[in-house]
């Protein structure tokens, strides 16, 4: 007996001549059976369809060659199902090049559908239900395109066995490496100096707002940082398309990853022309919103100019005034760029996707949100300058802060102390609290400013009354006209206490006036020999607390009792 070993592609080459023989005994004798009608979506010419042994299955599978799609099978044949004629026509496919030869696609048409053969020898059969799914397309059409297909991955093949084609190829692939990187280096340059140039522009303008602004502002502002980011993005942008090109460039040159590249570049290509199709059709709504915006525009420096002069006191309306002139002004631009929003809205490209909802959706929650106290804050705004409490330039009280006002906003209102302080109040708290105004009744009498002190019973009030109109006849500052007025307040268990009215010019000047006012009210009084007794009285003293006018200017004061007090 005689034994031999049988290889893997011998077993394989075995198989496949079995499947052939099969397959042709098993078309025989279908088409020596009768014909039944036809069925759920078969060909009825088909003699395999009407035998029944033909299905369409729900997983097509495809038949590659060389990483190159051929076509996609989905009917089953006797049994065999998709996959199992993708693996026997790929496997016929294999046996068919290794023989060598001219390796040239061809098809035959059969009733069974239509053959594709190399070098006239089968490989795999498309039948009529293999493109069920393929609205439109024939059975002649599908067999075309796969001919087509598997007659460039048999060219493929035989470049692939070309020494001088491959040295060639990779020839090419440096040569794209060489071109890109130099791409890259002029890239990297052309960023670095259009960068510096960028820089040194900013940093004069940084300059400029420095002397404007502040250098601690103008710092924050980051101008350098906000100019290089779109050119360090486009810089970056450039780059990886630079490499995305070159990668698909080098995966073409080579039979097995042509596939990648042609789809590589393929899908570029498809992306740009997508790309720029959609720009050219967001073109007329963009001229609409742009149109939109020009007319918003216009009509916001219609407004501005007609705000500012009203301001600046050069027109004069029933409706607003110069206080609240700039914030209607603002409240009137805000309502202009909102309506004009809502009007190109719709004509904003993407504003009708779902990602474009869903931001709008999730920047108005965000704003409704985190805008409550913001808005709180923007109505006591608006209360305070429509109702007129104060103006800047006022003299007020806050709480506890008193000063002048500066500026009124509508988150805010900056007050400036005596003591050269700049207090920001929210309106909020403003709006809740008891507030003061000394100047509003200044062209009408002054601001007044008031002072309390007790006397004993032991000194007519009228003395009291004189003596204290003598003092606010010496203070400078004070208004003669409408004269000082003393009131008693109360009569205490010891004292009568009296409040000394008087007023004055400029309310922010209210301080000093008071201090130069009390200084004269401790002089009068020592002059006359009168004891002031507050604030607290408990028993008579054995002689007046006061001040003789020899001990006016004791060391280290400078000065004599003629000396007038400043």
């Amino acid at each position: 007996m005689q034994s031999s070993t049988a290889t893997p592609g011998s077993h394989r080459c075995h198989a496949a001549v079995r499947a052939i023989a099969i397959l042709a005994a098993a078309l025989s004798a279908a088409q020596a059976a009768p014909a039944p009608p036809a069925d759920g979506g078969a060909n009825p010419s088909s003699p395999a369809a009407a035998a029944g042994a033909v299905t369409v299955t729900s997983e097509p599978a495809e038949l590659r060659f060389l990483n190159r799609p051929i076509v996609v099978l989905r009917a089953s044949m006797y049994g065999a199902t998709p996959r199992d004629r993708v693996d026997a026509g790929a496997e016929r496919i294999g046996i068919v090049v290794s023989r060598g030869g001219p390796l040239r696609v061809s098809t035959r048409s059969t009733p069974e559908g239509t053959l594709l053969l190399i070098d006239d020898r089968p490989v795999f059969r498309i039948l009529g239900e293999d493109v069920v799914g393929d609205a439109g397309e024939t059975v002649e059409e599908v067999a075309a395109r796969a001919a087509r297909n598997l007659q460039t991955a048999l060219d493929e093949t035989m470049e692939a066995r070309n020494s001088r084609l491959m040295l060639i190829a990779i020839g090419m692939a440096l040569l794209a490496t060489v071109v890109l990187a130099g791409l890259l280096w002029l890239l990297r340059r052309a960023y670095r100096w259009t960068a510096a140039h960028i820089a040194a522009s900013a940093e004069r303008r940084s300059a400029r707002l420095a002397q404007s602004l502040g250098q601690q502002v103008a710092g924050q502002l980051g101008l350098a940082r906000l100019a290089l980011a779109p050119v360090r993005f486009l810089a970056v942008l450039v780059g990886l398309l630079l490499v995305y090109q070159w990668l698909g460039l080098v995966l073409k040159q080579f039979p097995y990853t042509r596939p990648w590249g042609e789809r590589l570049l393929g899908n570029l290509v498809k992306a740009l022309g997508e790309f720029f199709i959609d720009a050219l059709r967001a073109v007329p709504g963009l001229m609409f919103v742009f149109l939109i915006f020009l007319i918003a525009r216009f009509v916001a420096r219609l407004l501005r100019a007609f705000f500012t002069n009203v301001e600046q006191g050069r027109l004069q309306v029933a409706w607003v005034d110069e206080t609240t002139a700039r914030p209607t002004g603002r409240l009137f631009a805000a309502v202009v760029w909102l309506l004009a929003l809502v009007a190109a809205y719709p004509y904003i490209p993407g504003s009708g996707s779902e990602a474009f909802k869903g931001i709008g959706v999730f920047v108005g929650l965000m704003l409704s949100i985190g805008s409550a106290g913001v808005v709180n804050q923007a109505v006591s705004g608006l209360m305070l300058m429509y109702t007129r409490s104060f103006r800047p330039g006022e003299f007020v009280k806050v709480g506890d802060t008193e000063g002048t006002v500066r500026a009124v906003g509508f988150l805010t209102t900056q007050i400036e102390t005596a003591r050269r302080e700049q207090v920001t109040i929210p309106n909020a708290v403003i709006v809740g609290n008891v507030m003061r105004n000394f100047s509003r009744f200044r062209e009408s009498g002054g601001a007044r400013v008031a002072t309390t002190l007790t006397i004993g019973y032991d000194t007519s009030w009228r003395q009291v009354q004189a003596m204290l109109q003598l003092a606010a006849g010496r203070t400078a500052g004070v208004l003669a006209d409408p004269p000082p007025r003393i009131l008693q307040t109360a009569l205490l268990d010891h004292a009568v206490e009296y409040t000394l009215l008087v007023s004055i010019t400029d309310p922010a000047s209210k301080g000093f006036v008071l201090d130069e006012l009390l200084g004269h009210v401790q002089d009068v009084f020592n002059e006359y020999g009168v004891q002031i007794m507050s604030p607290r009285y408990e028993a008579d003293p054995e002689r007046p607390k006061i001040v003789a006018p020899k001990d006016w200017y004791a060391a280290p004061a400078v000065g004599s009792a003629d000396t007038p007090r400043d």
